[in-house]
This record gives structure tokens, sequence and C-alpha cells, in this order.
């Protein structure tokens, strides 16, 4: 089996995001046979994860909330200067124990939703925007599962 792509870090002792050229296994890649590297500068991924956000009724659009926000969580602090450059990607959960596939746009369902997220004062603020049903006006509808991923810009 050949790996074209690693995509994990902790964020203490390098990061490995790797992309390798076709047919090279990422895992045994020799640095010319990379496409990226996250262990290379300027960027070099610092850290990943994910979270989940609760959506809002029906209600609650009417009376004119927009957005469900989630816990804050704190992100990598970088010297004055450098600033963390965020992706991220929303998946809709369907309560039924399915989950979509990641996106980074909104959906074209009308008030189905999606999610994404902000940076402020060195917390990433996870959001969603999924609205409930019509026919069950004060039901929540399911949540998404926000991703995020930090670049540290630096040596």
């Amino acid at each position: 089996m050949t790996r074209r792509v690693r995509f994990d870090g902790s964020g203490q002792s390098g990061s490995p995001l790797r992309i390798s050229v076709a047919n090279v296994d990422v895992l045994e890649a020799q640095f010319n046979d990379l496409i990226f590297d996250g262990n290379q500068p300027p960027l070099r991924l610092w850290g990943a994860g994910f979270t989940s956000v609760v959506g809002i009724t029906f209600n609650e659009r009417l009376g004119g909330k927009n957005i469900s926000e989630g816990a804050p969580i704190p992100v990598v602090a970088v010297p004055a200067g450098l600033t963390p450059v965020f992706m991220v990607h929303w998946r809709k959960d369907d309560g039924q124990g399915h989950v979509y596939t990641p996106s980074s746009q909104g959906s074209n369902n009308g008030l189905i939703g999606g999610g994404g997220g902000g940076i402020c004062s060195g917390l990433f603020c996870p959001a969603c925007f999924n609205t409930g049903a019509p026919a069950v006006p004060d039901s929540l509808p399911p949540g998404s599962f926000i991703n995020y991923c930090v670049f540290k810009n630096d040596d």
C-alpha cells in the first residue's frame, strides 16, 4: 500500500503533515519525493483537532439568531508580527450516526447550514449555522463537527 498523505500533529516536536509524489509512500519518502513537508519553513503544522457545535432551532432563527457558537479553544500563541493561518472545514451530523464529508462551503440546501469559525484574542471560536425544520420549530437540528488545524509561521 502506498500512502500519499500523512496528516497529524502534536505541536511539540515537528509536524508530520506530508504529501508525497505519486507512487511514493509518504512515511518512507525522501525530501525530494515530497510535494509538501510541514516540517520545512515557512509553515509548520502546530496542531489539529475538532469540536462539535449544536445548531439553532427554527424559532430561534425567526427570532433573529443566525449562529450558534461553541466553546472557544485556546490555540498556539505566536510572537508579535506573526499570524497563525487557519483551515476550517465543517461536517454535518445527521443525528443518526452518519457524518458527511468535510466541506469548505455552506450548503445550497436552504436552511441546512454548515459551520466554521474564527480567531479572536488567541482563541479559535467554532460556529454552527444549522437550522431546525419548520415542522418542529423548537427542536434543535443536528450539529456540525468543526475541524481545524493551526500552522505556525516561523522556523
